[in-house]
């Protein structure tokens, strides 16, 4: 038996073949799923910890502040650390049977993220019913609401085409096709972003439409307290990592930009309940720091605007008053001394409008 070669670079590549070939595929393939595997199992850990941090945290205000909002983030952290809680049981045990840990995937993905999504619409609803019209209100509410029940549809929908399957090198996973995972992400992005938005334009308008400077401060605490920065984040988050979700769905591993999501959701929703207590909470002194900032900025030019409104009225008094007097002078100056103390009065009344500008913003909780 002989090898037949019909020129030397047939040789020179049999040979290449001969020493490459046999190793490719199978190693390549075995490092990506083992890459993939331990990041997964990294991120599953730390998510697990993050979940149970913060159902600890809902629990404490719900029990200490006796707030049914926490009931929100708590079901949400709870369903989310059984859920993962699952995944760590399956890497380690690797169980004969897949059945068990599909059941318990499903049940505990069943509250994870809709509690969310149902708190977002719940503050709206509260918010719009106290600072808009009747009518406007109900349509503000039925949005929200409508939104969410869409989201939550899509997100039953996908759940249920959920299927389980058994590898050698993770054990029990679960598998879906995909179908509604576009319908999911649209509608929850939507959803954050039209609870943003609304909450913005009724924040700005009514303290827009508030005409006394020293009721502003409280009112603004008051407002922007609803959870502005919390649903910027949500929404931020969202739109950001939805797309990559979406681009390296079919790459092993990078499932994990979903507990990423799932962390950030559930820490600002904590934050959105807790925001009348964190004063006391010395872990959230940054979450402080940046409202206060928020808080600076909106009422510094709140103060600016309503200062130079001050001015160009104290300006068109002194206009109209000058101009009386030159009529007076005109008719003979009989009306010398009325003028001066109109004059007299405007201005008493400028310097104690912008002391009383000065004191509310000195003594504004937003300076301390």
């Amino acid at each position: 038996m002989y090898i037949k070669f019909d020129t030397s670079d047939n040789i020179v590549e049999s040979l290449v073949r001969r020493d490459e070939e046999p190793s490719t595929d199978g190693d390549d393939q075995n490092s990506t799923m083992a890459v993939a595997t331990r990041l997964s199992t990294i991120v599953v850990i730390l998510s697990w910890y993050v979940y149970g941090k913060y159902a600890i945290l809902c629990l404490r205000g719900l029990i200490r502040h006796k707030n049914f909002n926490f009931l929100f983030p708590l079901g949400a952290t709870l369903f989310a650390f059984a859920n993962n809680t699952n995944d760590i049981a399956n890497y380690i045990y690797h169980p004969s049977g897949c059945y068990v840990f599909w059941l318990f995937f499903v049940a505990s993905a069943t509250l994870n993220w809709a509690p969310i999504s149902w708190l977002q619409a719940y503050r709206l609803v509260l918010i719009a019913k106290i600072y808009l019209s009747k009518r406007t209100a109900i349509i503000v509410i039925s949005l929200a609401v409508i939104l969410s029940t869409v989201y939550c549809t899509f997100y039953l929908l996908n759940l249920s085409l959920f299927d389980y399957t058994k590898t050698d090198a993770t054990g029990c996973a679960v598998t879906n096709p995909g179908k509604w995972t576009p319908y999911i992400m649209i509608s929850d992005i939507a959803d954050s972003v039209f609870s943003l938005t609304s909450i913005c334009i009724i924040v700005f308008k009514s303290i827009n439409h508030l005409k006394e400077l020293n009721t502003r401060n409280e009112k603004l605490n008051d407002l922007v307290g609803q959870g502005v920065v919390e649903l910027f984040v949500i929404g931020l988050a969202k739109i950001i990592i939805y797309p990559i979700i979406h681009v390296t769905s079919s790459v092993p591993g990078l499932d994990v930009f979903w507990d990423i999501l799932s962390i950030i959701v559930i820490i600002s929703a904590y934050n959105l309940v807790n925001f009348p207590y964190e004063q006391s909470d010395k872990n959230n002194k940054s979450i402080i720091n940046l409202r206060k900032s928020v808080f600076r900025f909106i009422d510094t030019n709140i103060v600016n605007s309503s200062g130079s409104s001050i001015n160009e009225s104290f300006n068109k008094s002194s206009r109209k008053s000058a101009h009386q007097i030159l009529k007076s002078k005109e008719a003979g100056g009989s009306s010398r001394n009325s003028i001066s103390s109109q004059n007299k009065s405007g201005s008493n009344t400028f310097i104690n409008n912008s002391n009383n500008n000065n004191d509310n913003y000195v003594n504004s909780p937003l300076s301390k």
